[in-house]
């Protein structure tokens, strides 16, 4: 007997054995075995034994799903948020994820807490993604730990709190998150509740920076702009911050604003951004005269004040002294 026709022997024995092993599974998964149900719609979603076909995947998948199978629960949601033999229904999609989820798949725990994040398939809750992410966190899970950082940054869904923030950064820096990496580059060295260390900073910037990523971007302009742990360049760090700010950066645009209304004395820039986020003592001290002279903002005293005391918060000293001028003038008031 030569070569070929053993190997096709083989392969028709093979064949003959996938086939028997599949009507066995059929027969199983016909009567109510469910761990038959979803090695047979394995079967079908690979090809393995039979022709493959989602369609009937999903048919066995959700069976099983329904009988509370978690692996089945969690590969169901998947064919529904992808459309894969079934109509996409992200909705359906995260219903079973959840299922599987509470029932311990990891897989599925990751998926629920950027659903609820994002607000896929669901109403969006940053409060019930942190509770996911951190339990995908705890056991190791990068991308989880990263966002538990940006959340703790934020200070969105709960209080800012850089210590918590740095925390969950340095550990998904140890799996090389690169995002994480600027992350805690910019809390180390503009973070104000953690001590400076610029060092490390910039140690930290060197791959997102390679990398393009914005955060990296605005924080290397924010130590350029202020000469910390670098030479001052405030025209390096200008285009710094432009590049941070055409990928959308808020920071970033914040310093964009700031740099149009010094030398064009444009205001639109300001417009356009949420000043409850503002970072720099010199946009609250540009808010703070607006205000206070009426010209691109209607004129408001307490908006303005409240202005100034936020830029003297953050060590402006022409608000520092602006304040105290308003201080002196109350005084003499009262006294007459």
């Amino acid at each position: 007997m030569n070569i070929k026709k053993s190997v096709l022997i083989i392969a028709f024995i093979g064949l003959s054995f996938s086939n028997l092993n599949a009507q066995g599974l059929l027969q199983k998964a016909k009567s109510g075995n469910v761990r038959s149900m979803y090695e047979l719609a394995n079967q079908y979603y690979s090809g393995i034994g039979m022709l493959q076909s989602y369609k009937d995947a999903f048919i066995w998948y959700k069976q099983a799903a329904d009988r509370n199978n978690v692996e089945s629960q969690y590969k169901t949601a998947y064919m529904y948020e992808n459309g894969l033999g079934v109509t996409q229904n992200l909705t359906n999609a995260f219903n079973y994820y959840q299922r599987a989820a509470e029932r311990g798949n990891e897989k599925s725990q990751i998926k629920v807490a950027t659903m609820y994040d994002d607000g896929i398939g669901t109403s969006k809750s940053l409060a019930r993604a942190m509770v996911w992410y951190r339990l995908c966190a705890e056991r190791n899970e990068v991308f989880a730990q990263r966002r538990l950082g940006d959340m703790y940054l934020e200070g969105n869904p709960v209080e800012q709190n850089l210590q918590e923030a740095a925390y969950w950064y340095e550990k998904a820096i140890k799996q090389n998150d690169t995002p994480s990496m600027a992350c805690l580059a910019y809390i180390l060295s503009c973070g104000q509740s953690v001590k400076p260390n610029y060092e490390r900073a910039l140690q930290l910037l060197q791959i997102p920076l390679a990398n393009h990523d914005p955060m990296a971007q605005f924080t290397y302009a924010e130590l350029l702009y202020a000469g910390n742990g670098v030479a001052k360049d405030q025209q390096q760090a200008m285009k710094y911050y432009n590049l941070a700010g055409e990928q959308g950066l808020s920071l970033a645009k914040e310093m964009n604003a700031i740099d149009r209304y010094n030398k064009y004395n444009d205001f639109n820039g300001f417009l356009t951004l949420d000043s409850s986020k503002f970072t720099h003592a010199e946009s609250w001290l540009i808010l703070a005269k607006e205000y206070e002279q009426g010209i691109y903002l209607k004129k408001n005293r307490k908006e303005a004040e409240k202005c100034y005391r936020r830029a003297a918060e953050l060590g402006n000293i022409e608000a520092i002294n602006h304040l105290s001028v308003m201080e002196g003038i109350r005084l003499n008031k009262k006294r007459k």
